[in-house]
C-alpha cells in the first residue's frame, strides 16, 4: 500500500508540472540563468485548481516563473527580444502555405520597432476577423445558385515567419538586463504578495488570480467546505458567487473542483493559521 501511494503521489506531482504553460525556449536558461527567493511559509497557491502547501520558493526559471519548481506561467518576454540585441544576429525567413514549398532564405535585419514592455503579460493579440472564414456564404435563390458556375475557393496566402538566431556565447548588455530586470521584478512581486499572506491562483486557462491577505481569511473560510460539499463543478460556482468570491472564474472552479479532495489540506492549513495566532496572542500578552 506504501508503495502505491508513493507511485500515485509521484504521478500527482508529474501531473501538476505538465500543466499548459508554454516552457523555456532552447537556450533561455542557459543564458539568463536561475534567480531564486528564500523558503517562506506565509500565503496560498494554487496552480491549476491544485492547492500546493507551503513552504513556497519563488523562481525566475529564464523567462518563467516557478513555485516550488513548478511553472505558474509561459515566457514573459519573448526570447527573440533579447537574441536581437546580440551581436552578429541572423534573420531566417521561412514561406509555408500558399501551395509552395516550404523555403528558407537568410534576409537582412529588418527595422522592428520596440515593443510596448508595459504589455509582457498579455496574450498575444487577435483579430476578431480571424474567427470566421474570409468570404462567409450568402444567401441567395436555388435557381441563382444553377446560373452561376460554382466559385473556386480563393488560394490561401503563404504564412511568412521570421526567426532570429546568433552564433556564440550569449552576452548581456543594457537591453538585456533592462528586459531581464522587468521578469525578476514579476518574480518578486510574487514572492513579496505571498509574503504578506496574499493568495495566487495560476492557471494555464485563465489570467491569474489573487487577493490581500484579508480575502486570503475569506477564501480559507468559505473554499473547504464548498470543495467538500458541491456535487459538481456548477455547483460549486454557484457556491462561491454566493460566498462573496464573485472573482473566481468559471474555469478556475472547475479546476478547483477537479481537485476537490484538497479541502482536507485546506483544512489542516486553516487549523495551522489559527494555532499560529493564537499562540502570537500569547507571546504579545507576556504570557
Amino acid at each position: 500500500m506504501r508503495k502505491l501511494a508513493a507511485i500515485l503521489a509521484m504521478a500527482l506531482v508529474a501531473s501538476i508540472a505538465q500543466a499548459d504553460f508554454a516552457p523555456n525556449p532552447k537556450g533561455a536558461v542557459k543564458a539568463l540563468k536561475v534567480e531564486s527567493g528564500k523558503p517562506f511559509r506565509s500565503g496560498m497557491v494554487f496552480i491549476d485548481g491544485k492547492y500546493i502547501p507551503p513552504p513556497y520558493t519563488v523562481q525566475r526559471y529564464g523567462l518563467v516563473l516557478r513555485i516550488n519548481k513548478i511553472p505558474v506561467t509561459g515566457p514573459l518576454i519573448p526570447w527573440e527580444r533579447f537574441v536581437k540585441t546580440q551581436e552578429g544576429v541572423k534573420a531566417t525567413k521561412t514561406v509555408t502555405g500558399g501551395g509552395e514549398t516550404p523555403a528558407e532564405e537568410t534576409v537582412d535585419l529588418p527595422e522592428i520597432p520596440e515593443e510596448d514592455d508595459d504589455d509582457m503579460y498579455g496574450d498575444d493579440d487577435f483579430l476578431l476577423s480571424d474567427l470566421f472564414d474570409d468570404e462567409p456564404a450568402s444567401k441567395k435563390s436555388s435557381s441563382a445558385s444553377k446560373n452561376k458556375p460554382a466559385r473556386k475557393p480563393k488560394p490561401r496566402k503563404p504564412t511568412v515567419t521570421v526567426t532570429y538566431s546568433f552564433d556564440g556565447e550569449f552576452k548581456h548588455n543594457d537591453k538585456t538586463k533592462a528586459l531581464l530586470k522587468k521578469i525578476s521584478q514579476a518574480r518578486t512581486d510574487i514572492d513579496a504578495h505571498l509574503r504578506k499572506g496574499g493568495f495566487v491562483c495560476f492557471g494555464s486557462r485563465y489570467t491569474c488570480v489573487k487577493g490581500d491577505s484579508g480575502t486570503a481569511r475569506i477564501v480559507l473560510d468559505k473554499l473547504p467546505g464548498l470543495m467538500q460539499n458541491s456535487p459538481d463543478a456548477k455547483s460549486l460556482a454557484t457556491g462561491v458567487r454566493a460566498s462573496g468570491i464573485s472573482f473566481f472564474p468559471e474555469a478556475l472552479c472547475e479546476d478547483l473542483f477537479s481537485n476537490r479532495v484538497d479541502y482536507r489540506k485546506l483544512l489542516e492549513r486553516q487549523k495551522a493559521l489559527k494555532d499560529d495566532e493564537q499562540i502570537n496572542n500569547l507571546i504579545n500578552r507576556g504570557y
